[in-house]
């Protein structure tokens, strides 16, 4: 019964969303940044296989730090806010 109650669950249970709006927005590119040359080609016709088999986004953002952001650094980086 396990198994059947997980294969019915909704496939976008754990989905950011917004209050009412659907899902929240994110970037992949700040304005200004350029995605390096080896991303885009290591990431071209490259697809994650899932439900939706979705291609893989090269990521390009300002960033300041000496080391890679935490999570929580990631998810502001990530975020939209207002028009870009």
């Amino acid at each position: 019964m396990s198994f059947l109650n997980q294969a019915n669950k909704d496939p976008n249970e754990g989905t950011a969303k917004t209050q009412g709006k659907g899902k929240i927005e994110l970037k992949a590119v700040d304005q200004g940044v350029k995605v390096p040359a080896e991303l885009k080609k290591a990431t071209n016709d490259a697809f994650y296989v899932s439900d939706a088999d979705e291609p893989f986004v090269p990521v390009g953002l300002k960033y300041d730090g000496k080391k890679l952001p935490d999570e929580g650094q990631f998810s502001r980086l990530v975020l939209i806010r207002g028009p870009c």
